[in-house]
């Protein structure tokens, strides 16, 4: 009888991962789909994503808020997490700028959006750099996560929500870069515990893009 309850209990936290996994790639399949992309557009869809993970991460509140704590907290642990992601941030740039010339040399970067904008670099970072640090760390180191750890270990689950993460943005050229991010990511909230390190370094990572993108538009 136990043996079942416990196979219901997986069963459960799988259907949970699936619908939303699922949904999550309904809304970036949909955005990818529209002909022209606008900044009202990207802020909807994000809107819906963000909205789709509270959801989500209400639905399992008792089991994730504790991540949401930083008991361990460190002024040496937060400096470090904010060079690393700089440094990491500057040399995917450089690699991006030179593999884009060389695939895609039309191809714009993330500025077009916003640069006609009056408050178009406050926005680009709001869109680029503060919503997907939280609502994605959530969503992936958050909820995904806290429910892989109901099936499967932790080596497991830093790699398959890894995984999931670089699936969801659907470009086989960041291959290279993302996926190490996200497993990066993902080990240091195992590691700490908390989410809030995770968020730092996403901030950083994409405002250092937005920053480079603004400079060199």
């Amino acid at each position: 009888m136990e043996e079942i309850n416990v196979h219901s209990k997986k069963w459960s936290h799988l259907q949970g991962i699936g619908l939303f996994f699922l949904l999550e790639i309904m809304i970036c399949a949909t955005a990818l789909m529209v002909e022209k992309q606008t900044m009202e557009i990207l802020f909807y869809f994000q809107a819906l994503a963000a909205i789709t993970t509270l959801f989500f991460v209400g639905s399992d509140w008792e089991n994730i808020r504790h991540l949401l704590r930083w008991k361990s907290f460190s002024f040496w642990k937060l400096g470090a997490c904010i060079v690393l992601a700089v440094l990491c941030s500057l040399i995917v740039q450089v690699l991006v700028f030179y593999l884009n010339k060389t695939v895609s040399p039309e191809e714009s970067n993330n500025y077009t959006l916003y640069q006609y904008h009056p408050y178009g670099n406050y926005l680009m970072v709001l869109s680029i750099a503060v919503l997907p640090a939280i609502f994605e760390e959530l969503a992936y180191r958050g909820y995904l996560m806290q429910k892989l750890l109901h099936v499967v270990d932790r080596k497991e689950a830093i790699y398959i929500s890894s995984i999931l993460f670089f699936l969801i943005h659907f470009s086989l050229v960041s291959f290279f870069w993302l996926l190490p991010f996200a497993v990066l990511l993902a080990y240091i909230r195992i590691k700490e515990n908390t989410l809030w390190y995770g968020i730092v370094i996403h901030f950083t990572f994409n405002l250092s893009s937005c920053l480079v993108d603004m400079l060199y538009p």
